[in-house]
Order: structure tokens, then sequence, then C-alpha cells
């Protein structure tokens, strides 16, 4: 059946809503229809990359009629019957009954057609008056066309439901990803009747709000379910990066399943209209493409809670999990019920994401500090705003002491521990900005392990915690955790770079290098891995490839301390001059770390031991590196070294 181009360019005739398995009849119907002049529209039409939910809804609305195929199936269908409340609200509603169904309750006011028995006679009395009752909402002439054949038409091949979102498609994107995806090796995790069984990935919520600037609201609140679905044990859910990378390439739903290595899919949109949401959601098994339930929400901003408690319920339910008491319930763990401090907080998250520039990071920590005025209490927001602060901190220098930003970073952070003392987000803050801002190891430490037993069912909990294990040359435990974040956040680079960095500060150089290279195939950009292999190949003796791997890295900060070793060794002083001589004119002190591998490197002890005492002295956050990093084996044996490590709270290295 052919919708042809000018139905795919103009606002259709009709819409028809039906049930998937009531598809036979319906094309029926939409055959009569087309031989009738009628621009039709019907899911069948939509083309690959189009977005389900966007494109239905837009047809939704500019549709002159709406007709609603009720059978025993399309009664209990929430897809059907949101459609024909949208028909019933605009006068638009064409009901008719293709099994002799009654319309469930709300919709029997209005008379349908029977057409239980219709034979498929283009003149027969039933489907005239359906054609007629269509015919009066069009405001143009309708003409009948050259009929087509009016045999009933076979069902489509067993295929995933059409009720999916447009993001499950195939073209030469997806070939591309499964290629690159099938050379790594990491990430066709074919979820099994084992713990993959009880794994989802939250795809993120289309925003079908006319204003753009509400993106931050449907990404938002997916990001929100993703944090209260990965609250339950017995749940694995994927990290939002890889989540988002997976919908984005153009994937289908069993191909994403599969890159991503969960068993389900949940897939949405979101509509904000003033103080009223609509949430679209769709639960979608990854192992056949076919959905498991679908559900539309219609409520005020002040309930969205209770529809992120709904929606976490039913996926329990589906997957037949046991929620502890409380979970899922409004605000979840070191959450609000104060609309205003959430939508702040959505807002500053979504500034704090894109990683542009000083400007969006202050304005994402204007944002938390709104969502705390409107919610003091909300230790979510206490815990974002201790990361952004500790962000400023670290990478855009000020006249302000540094202790001073550190010190107010600490302070939001403790009070997030203080409001949410269940919340790992919480923990693994002040955790962080103890180590990197105070330099104190020890006191971090016990928050880094509360958040890892928190959070263990949150991939950046476990990113951090694994990191954490490395610095303090807790290698087993760093390995266990990097294992599993890779597991729920098989697309982030970040992840396979922190990877190799744990490797490396092991010395496993191998399995460093391997790690970094997957990370530059996920990233060719990625800073800072062709310096870990540069370091690997510099710590063997290649020289040549050491060199080639440092002039590939992006980060001044790691290529030029890189290209001053090699140049050294291969007796190029002249370049290792002016390499140092850069790095410390474009870097200052905050290159001091640096500096100090390249001095111990070189022979030059008394050097690197005094740079690294300058570092200390400007908190320079790089000396969390120090303990294990193979740089520095000419001096790890130095008394003034292991007292800077015990001063900062490590032990000495083996």
């Amino acid at each position: 059946m052919d919708g042809g181009s000018e139905t795919d360019t103009q606002p259709p005739d009709v819409f028809v809503s039906y049930s998937r398995t009531d598809e036979a009849a319906a094309r029926r119907i939409i055959t009569f229809l087309e031989n009738e002049g009628l621009r039709v529209w019907w899911d069948g039409m939509l083309g690959a990359g189009e977005v389900y939910i966007r494109t239905t809804e837009q047809a939704l609305e500019q549709a002159s009629a709406v007709l609603v195929l009720w059978s025993a199936r399309s009664a209990d269908s929430n897809w059907v019957r949101d459609e024909a409340q949208s028909g019933r609200e605009t006068d638009r509603l064409v009901p008719v009954s293709i099994d002799g169904t009654q319309p469930p309750l709300g919709f029997r006011q209005f008379q349908s057609v029977d057409l239980s028995d219709w034979d498929g006679d283009p003149q027969a009395p039933q489907i005239r008056n359906v054609r007629d009752s269509i015919a009066r909402r069009i405001e143009r002439p309708v003409q009948p066309v050259e009929p087509l054949d009016m045999a009933p038409m076979p069902l489509l091949d067993a295929a995933p439901s059409t009720r999916q979102s447009g993001r499950i498609v195939w073209g030469a994107l997806a070939i591309a990803v499964a290629l690159v995806v099938g050379v790594l090796g990491w990430a066709w995790l074919a979820p099994g009747d084992g713990e993959e069984a009880s794994s989802i990935a939250i795809l993120p919520f289309d925003n079908l709000s006319e204003d753009p600037d509400q993106d931050y609201f449907s990404s938002g609140l997916a990001e929100e379910m993703r944090q209260v679905l990965s609250q339950n044990g017995a749940l694995q859910v994927a990290a939002q990066t890889s989540s988002i990378e997976a919908a984005g390439a153009g994937l289908g739903a069993e191909a994403m399943a599969q890159a991503l290595g969960v068993h389900y899919l949940l897939d949405g949109s979101v509509r904000r209209d003033g103080e009223t949401v609509r949430v679209t959601v769709q639960l979608i098994d990854g192992t056949t493409g076919f959905d498991v339930w679908s559900e539309t929400y219609e409520r005020s901003l002040d309930d969205i809670f209770g529809v992120q408690s709904d929606i976490a319920s039913r996926i329990a339910d589906a997957l037949q999990l046991q929620m502890a008491s409380g979970e899922g319930e409004a605000g979840r763990i070191g959450g609000t019920d104060n609309p205003a401090a959430y939508d702040a907080f959505l807002k500053g998250q979504s500034l704090y994401d894109l990683a542009l520039d000083e400007d969006t990071d202050r304005a994402a920590m204007r944002q938390f500090e709104l969502a705390i005025e409107a919610d003091p209490d909300y230790g979510a927001a206490w815990a974002s705003l201790a990361r952004v602060q500790t962000l400023i901190a670290n990478s855009y220098p000020t006249d302000r002491p540094l202790s001073e930003a550190y010190g107010e970073a600490i302070v939001s952070a403790n009070k997030a521990v203080e409001v949410a003392p269940r919340l790992a987000r919480s923990h693994a803050a002040l955790g962080f900005v103890l180590l990197n801002g105070r330099l104190d190891a020890a006191a971090a430490e016990g928050h880094f392990r509360e958040a890892y037993r928190l959070g263990s069912g949150d991939a950046d909990i476990l990113l951090s915690y694994a990191t954490f294990a490395a610095r303090i040359g807790d290698f087993d435990e760093a390995r266990e955790a990097i294992e599993r974040a890779r597991k729920l956040d098989p697309l982030n680079a970040v992840v396979r770079r922190s990877e190799a960095l744990i490797h490396y500060a092991a010395g496993d150089y191998g399995a460093a290098v391997e790690a970094a290279r997957a990370a530059l195939e996920i990233n060719p950009e990625m800073s800072v891995a062709h310096r870990i292999i540069g370091d690997v190949a510099y710590l063997e003796g290649d020289y040549n490839a050491a060199l080639k791997a440092y002039e590939a890295e992006p980060s001044g900060l790691s290529r030029l301390p890189g290209i001053a070793l090699v140049a050294a060794k291969q007796g190029n002083r002249a370049r290792a001059v002016e390499a140092l001589a850069e790095l410390r004119r474009e870097y200052g002190s905050n290159s001091l770390y640096q500096q100090a591998q390249v001095a111990a490197q070189s022979g030059n002890s008394a050097e690197a031991l005094s740079e690294l005492e300058g570092a200390f002295a400007a908190n320079d956050s790089g000396l969390v590196l120090m303990r294990n990093d193979p740089m520095f084996a000419p001096i790890k044996e130095d008394a003034r070294f292991t007292a800077l490590l015990q001063r900062m709270g490590f032990s000495a290295p083996d």
C-alpha cells in the first residue's frame, strides 16, 4: 500500500488508531479510505530514521479526523485510548468496532459503526457511513481514485512493534557502529537468563514541547528515572553516557540492547505545558523488540514525583523484581518534593553536562544554589553543587586562594552527607573534594568506600571508587569496580581511559595500552589516552613509538612533558628544553607535577622533590597520582618522597 508523496508532505485527512494484533483488518479499512481519495496516516507509514513518538503525535494533531478501530485488544491498549481521547477532546473522533466489542468506558457516549461483518464491499452501507463521517470533517473535496486490490492483506512479518522509538532504526550509521562494536569485542553483551535478564537502559526522553529550551526537563527526567531504578540492587541500569550514545547511533532495539548489555529498554517522551506535564513511556524487550507495556501520564508538575514512582513500580512488576520499602517514592534518596527545586536542579544538571566553559559551569552552580534555596534539604543538589564548585576551583584560576574555594566545596559536600547520608553521590562528592581539594586521602577514603557501598549500581560511583582504589594501591578492588562500571557504561570512552590509568598504575602495561586504544576507538579526540600509550612505550624503551604517541596527544599538559622526556633520551637537548619551557609558559604552577616527572626521569632528584613540594603548597591535585606513578621510580625510596605521601594520607608504595 502506497501512502503517496502528497500524504508525506500534507497534513493527513484521517489518523488511524488500532491494535497491532488487528493489523489485517486495519489494512483493509485503510486501503478502502485511500481508494476514496483520503490521505491516511497510520504507523505502518513510518520510515527508517523517523522518531516514532514525535512523528505520531504530529500526525495525530494535524489530522482532520481520528478513526479508532475498537476491538477486544485495542480496548485494553493505553496507546489507542490515548489517541481516542485526543480525537474526543477536539471533536474529531470517528469510532468503529471491528469485532463487535463495545468501546471502553468513557467512549460509549459516541455512536460507533459496527464493521464486524464487513466483507470488503466498498459500497456496503456501514463502510460508506465511516467514509462520510470522515469526509464531513475535511475542508476539501474528496474524490475516489483508481481502486487498489481490496483483498485482505497478510500481516507483516514478525518484527519489532511499531510502538517503538524512532531511534530504533537501521542504516549506514548502525552498520558502522556495529562494526566498531564487533572489532572492539567489548560491547556485544547478549542478554541471557542470568543477571542480564534484570537489566535495563533508560533512553533519552524526547522533548515534544514546542519550546526547545525544555530539553533539559525531558533529558533530566530520564536521568532521574535512571537514578531511581539504580537504587534497586536487583536491577542493572545502563549508565547515561552509553544510553545516549546507543540511542543516537540508529541501532535497532535488539542491537541497542546488545550493545548496552541489557535485556530491556525504557523509552519515552515529555510534553510540558506550563504546570502540566504529559509523560509517555514504553518498556521494550530487547531480545525481541516488542513492547512489554506502555503508559501515558498527564499530571501537574507537582505530581511528577508520583509519575516517577509509578513508572519504577511498573518496571519492577514487569521484571518481577522486589522493590525495597520506599524505593521509587517521590523525591528518591536525597531528592525533593518541591517542584521549583526540582526544576532548578534539572537545569543545573543540563548546564553541567554541557561541559562547555566557565560561563556554563557557573550557570550550573547558580541553578544548584536556587534548588537549595527552594529546598535546603535537597541532598542531590548539595552534592552537585559541591561537584561543580570543585570543578570551577580546579579549572578556572582566580586571585582567590584555592584553599578558600575548596573550603566552600567541602562545606557543600558535608551538607549533602548531613541531609542525605544514604545518597551515594553525597559521599562521593565529599570524598572527591577531600582528596583533590585538600589532598587528604585518609579523610577521603571512608567516604569513597561508603559511596561504593551505597551506589554499587551507579556507573559514576563505580568509576569514582575504582579510580580512588587505584590511587591508594588497592588494585584488586579497583579492577573489580572498573569492570562493573564498564559493564554498565560500555560505550563511554572515559570509563575505558580510567581503566587504562588503573592498569598503568598497577604496572600492567599491556592491558593499559589495550584500554587506552579502546577509549580512542570510541572517541578519537579523547585526551590523556595517547599519553598513556606514550608512557608505556617510553618506559619500555621504544622512544620512537613514544614520541609518535605523545605528538598525537591533544592535551598540552600531557603532550609537552612526554616530548621533553623522549627528546632527552634521544639526545635532542634543544627540543627537550623547548618543550619544558613551553610547559612552564603555558601552564605555570599547574604543571609542577609534570615538571617533577621530567626532573626525576632526568636524574635531577633534588629538583624533582622540590617541585613536588611546590605542587603540594599550590594544592596541585595531580599529586594524587604520585604514589603509583612509575615516572617517580628513581626517587620513591627518598625520605622526602615518602614523607610527602604520608602528609597526604597515602601509605608508602610497595
